[in-house]
């Protein structure tokens, strides 16, 4: 995917609007649509929901003001209870 601008930064964080995030997502659609490889077209259409729920986020933020901070938290491996241990 290209990115015709570099994306604006403000206190060091990344700041994209709800309208270009929809537009990466439509890019990722299109891509996928002409993309014969179906590992890839799904590859493609999880990024396009992504870019989806940042532009969610991106429309939260502009309404909430700048306090809101996107950021996305992964489990750690630890936390987590091997599957033969799961109630």
């Amino acid at each position: 995917m290209i990115f015709n601008q570099p994306p604006k930064e403000v206190a060091g964080e990344c700041v994209m609007s709800p309208a270009e995030c929809k537009e990466h997502a439509a890019q990722c659609r299109r891509m996928a649509e002409g993309e014969l490889n179906l590992r890839v077209q799904a590859i493609l259409t999880d990024m396009a929901k992504t870019w989806d729920r940042l532009a969610i986020e991106a429309e939260i933020s502009q309404r909430s003001g700048p306090s809101l901070r996107v950021m996305s938290q992964l489990p750690s491996q630890a936390s987590r209870k091997p599957s033969s241990q799961v109630s």
